[in-house]
């Protein structure tokens, strides 16, 4: 029986350090203090350490010998490479979303970039940058797909490409996601596939550009 007990504390430990991470509770380049963490979880250092060896292990943490943990500093390659992967899955998931989704999920989806009908303001920026960060998780969620929905949260790919904020301007990306849209709005799959892989693609681009450049 303890030894069920320890697991299904582990397991609860390694969701709430898991969710701080994706909830921006620390920066890229924090140390993670394990001794503060376990008195915040009310928890031993025991399940602290297993936690946050198992998110090594899947590469949201950055464990340094004799320094302890880390949270993430991704170059833009590393970046450029995780908006590889998101081409591929949220672009079937934008597919299934125009095919299979609810109207209602889908009108949801769509209207978080209507206060943006007029453009961007500079002092709107974060507010698009939620928007956006909104619209990508959403459109996953409502995919449809189980498995699509386990690999954002086990990998967390989607979080962790907005981890130096946008990469492009709003003013380059707002027309990319009007082009999702439409095509969600008129469930025409192929298309919203096709429209989300190359607003994804673009942003690699733009990524593996600026590493050259500072190379």
């Amino acid at each position: 029986m303890p030894r069920i007990q320890r697991t299904v504390v582990s397991s609860a430990v390694y969701d709430a350090v898991k969710e701080m991470l994706f909830d921006g509770t620390w920066v890229p380049g924090d140390r993670i203090d394990r001794k503060a963490l376990a008195v915040r979880l009310g928890v031993s250092p025991t399940p602290v350490n297993d936690a946050l060896h198992r998110l090594t292990g899947e590469g949201l943490v950055e464990s340094r010998i004799r320094d302890g943990f880390f949270v993430p500093d991704y170059s833009d390659e590393d970046l450029a490479d995780l908006f590889a992967v998101r081409a591929g899955i949220e672009g079937v998931a934008a597919r299934l979303c125009a095919e299979e989704a609810l109207p209602g999920e889908v009108e949801k989806l769509c209207a978080l970039f209507d206060p943006f009908s007029r453009g961007i303001p500079p002092e709107r920026t974060e507010e698009y940058l939620r928007a956006d960060k909104s619209f990508h998780a959403g459109l996953l969620a409502a995919s449809g797909s189980a498995r699509l929905r386990e690999v954002e949260r086990f990998f967390g790919h989607v979080f962790r490409s907005y981890e130096h904020g946008l990469v492009r301007s709003p003013g380059e990306t707002l027309p990319e996601h009007r082009r999702i849209i439409e095509a969600l709005r008129s469930r025409d799959g192929r298309e919203a596939q096709a429209a989300m892989s190359d607003h994804l693609l673009r942003s690699r681009r733009a990524l593996m550009d600026r590493a050259r450049s500072s190379g």
